[in-house]
Parts: C-alpha cells; structure tokens; sequence
C-alpha cells in the first residue's frame, strides 16, 4: 500500500527529533522507530498481543545430528528452548521443512519426491515434543522460496521441468509440482510424533504453519492473482490436515508494482526501493484460508540506511497493521533484522529494535520475531544477524545484543480483546 505523503503527526515528530538530535543519535533513532499511533490488541490464537517469538531455524538439524548419532536428547535444543523460556519468549519460529540434496543422509527430510529420512524425521518430533515440554509454541515453515534447504528450485528439478532457477516461478503453476507440495505437505501433517504419539495436525505445540518462508510472485503476473490462486489452494491443504492450528502465508508484505518497483516504500529522497512485482499482502491475507498476515523487514537488504530505516520500519509496521485490521487478522513480524557489520553499531541497533518493538506493541501487532536467536556454540560468522543469551550473563550483558530487549518487550505485552484469527 503506498505511504501517504500527507504531512502526518509522525512526520512532524521525525522534523522535530531531526533538528534537536543527529540522524545518527540513538535516543532519535528510537523515537522515530516508536512514532506509531496505535491500534486495539490483537493475538494470534491464545497468545497475548505483542508477544514475543524468535527466530531459530536450525533446530530440526540439530535434533537430527543428535539422533543420528543415538544420543538420547539434543543439547543444542535444550539450550535454546529454555533461553528463549527464560527470556519470555512465548514461541520460536523454525525450518518444518529440510528437501536439501546436499544434506541427504545428514539432516535432509524428504531426500526425493515423498520419500523420507526417517530420523530426519525424528528430529522434529523431538523440536515438537520438547517445545510442549518447555512451554514454547512452534510457527513451522512448510517450505522455502529461495535455495537454502531445498527450496522452489529442488521441486521443479524433482518434477524433470528444464533449468529450473532459484524461486521457480513453476513451484506455484505447474500441476505436477502443485501436486507433489500438497501431497508433502499432507505426510508431514498426517505423520504422529514416535515420542508421544500426537499427530502433527493436532499437536499442541504448534501455533501456526506457514506455507513458505518468503514467497515471492517473480515470473507470475503482476497484480498477484496467481499466488493468491496458490495460496488458497495450499492452505486449504494444510486446513483439511491441520484443522485447529493457524495458517500463515510466511510473506514480506509488498504490494503489486508495474514497473517493479513497491510504491509504498520510500526514502526521504523519493528514490524507490526495487522491487519484484506478482505479489500482494493485501489480496494474501484477504484469502479465507489465512489466519494472520505476514511481513518481513530487512531494511538494509532493501537499499535503507540512515534516519530513512527507523521512520521506514515504523511505516512498514502500522500500516501493515492497519490493512490486518482491515482485513479483521492479526499481524505477525515474523522476520525483523539488521546486520550486525552493517549501517548501524551495536547502540543504534539496539535503538532501532526498542523503537520498532515499542511500535509493534501500540499497533497492537499479534507477534513479532527478531532475526535470530543462536545457540552458544554458533559461531558470529555463521549468520549476519546473530544475538545470543549466552550461559552466565545476564541479558542485558553486551555479549548478548539485543537479549534485554526481547525480555523487556516480552514483559510489555497487551491484554485486550482478540481480533478474529478467522478460526
């Protein structure tokens, strides 16, 4: 939806804190990332509004590498199913899907067209039981657009389509691939946990399924119509399986472009931030089968930088959360980063992240999920987005980042009425 150029009282606020601070400072940063002027408290399912998730996508492979090896429980989840319990965390977004040919006999799930590794699988049945154990609900993906653990391309090679390329746009509208997804995706949902014995479809550690993690509408036609036509027909699969949970898009939230460019999302010099048309938030979540709307926010990856990221991300937030309301969902960030090597230090970043979660609680947003949560042992390197809650500190230790502020956030969550998750 394109931003309004009108002059705003948000607006005015920017102006203001611009001339009695630096673009740099972060008591600006925060008051621009928090000029949002707040809407009723939505909830996704019995969570409170504004509760806390983190993002943590790794681990189905660690369970797996630990039950292949015959050990009787995984450290790793352990360690970051209990620092995100501590910290208030009420629910970890995490991979339900692993179709890499390059970890077949490692950690891959399906290793050809529904054919499974059985302790890959076995994997996520321990991340599901142990979550119920620890009280942590999961927001599982059902599959990915880009490469990494198989992706599109991995479903269009298995179906012998020619060159298939990284989000294949034939994953959405060949009727062989369409198939071979919603048959996966029935399996897994029909598959009862060898730990304790519940079906995926009715396990009560799982808050939501999302249908992939970052769909985009690149090669469809531009104004959506045709990843909405998917949508609808993926969800209904994963509604027939999977009838009391919620199902979610796993979207960015941009709108239809033309010329390929996202219209609604602007810097302060007017110059645009290229975009891929063929996908539109506001027809996804509009779908009968989609319980909560879906973004993503990656300012850096999106060509921001400077006071533009904090007033952008506030703007990218509310009025998301205004067209949920709209639409009578809830919205869920379910992906909010930035690069630890980037545009901002670690004071700035710290700045942006309290203002934006400040801004999701006076929206009223149902949830939102920092990118991401990492275990002791991994390395800085292994992601550009890494904090951790490390053993022996507290959260407000400087080794952690951003693990206070999650605490904080969790602690601020709304009680208020439900809007509809449309169940």
């Amino acid at each position: 939806m394109p931003f309004s150029r009108r002059t705003s009282t948000a607006s005015a606020a920017v102006a203001f804190l611009l001339g009695a601070c630096g673009e740099g400072d972060p008591v600006m940063l925060e008051a621009v990332a928090a000029s949002c002027s707040g809407g009723p408290a939505q909830h996704l399912d019995r969570l409170p509004s504004g509760a806390m998730v983190l993002n943590a996508y790794f681990l189905q492979e660690e369970a797996t590498r630990d039950a292949r090896r015959g050990a009787a429980e995984s450290p790793v989840l352990e360690e970051v199913l209990a620092k995100a319990s501590a910290l208030g965390v009420r629910a970890l977004r995490t991979n339900g899907h692993n179709d890499a040919l390059s970890k077949v006999g490692d950690t891959a799930i399906q290793v050809a067209p529904l054919e499974y590794d059985e302790v890959a699988l076995v994997g996520l049945d321990w991340v599901l039981t142990r979550a119920r154990f620890h009280g942590v609900r999961l927001v599982l993906t059902l599959g990915n657009y880009w490469d990494a653990y198989g992706g599109a391309r991995q479903y269009v090679a298995w179906a012998g389509l020619p060159q298939p390329v990284e989000g294949d746009a034939r994953f959405f509208t060949d009727p062989v691939v369409v198939a071979h997804f919603k048959a996966h995706v029935a399996r897994l949902l029909n598959r009862v946990n060898t730990v304790d014995g519940i079906r995926y479809g009715d396990h009560p550690a799982v808050l939501a399924w999302e249908l992939l993690n970052e769909p985009r509408g690149r090669g469809l036609d531009k104004e959506g119509a045709r990843l909405r036509a998917w949508i609808d027909d993926v969800a209904r699969e994963v509604k027939t399986h999977a009838p009391g949970h919620l199902v979610g898009t796993g979207e960015e939230g941009f709108e239809p472009s033309p010329d390929g460019y996202d219209p609604g999302f602007w810097s302060r010099s007017g110059s645009p931030v290229l975009r891929t048309p063929g996908a539109s938030f506001t027809r996804n979540t509009a779908s009968p089968y989609i319980d909560f709307a879906s973004v993503h926010f990656y300012p850096e990856s999106w060509g921001l930088g400077g006071i533009d990221t904090a007033e952008a991300g506030a703007r990218w937030i509310r009025e998301h959360a205004a067209i949920a309301r709209n639409l009578g969902k809830p919205l869920f960030v379910g992906e909010l980063g930035l690069r630890n090597e980037g545009t901002f230090d670690v004071s700035q970043r710290r700045a942006l992240y309290r203002g934006w979660l400040e801004c999701m609680r006076k929206e009223g947003v149902g949830a939102g999920a920092l990118w991401m949560f990492a275990n002791d042992a991994r390395p800085e390197a292994w992601d550009d987005y890494t904090f951790y809650y490390r053993d022996g500190t507290q959260p407000g230790d400087p080794v952690n980042r951003y693990a206070d502020l999650v605490m904080e956030a969790a602690a601020a969550e709304r009680p208020g009425a439900a809007v509809s998750t449309g169940r």
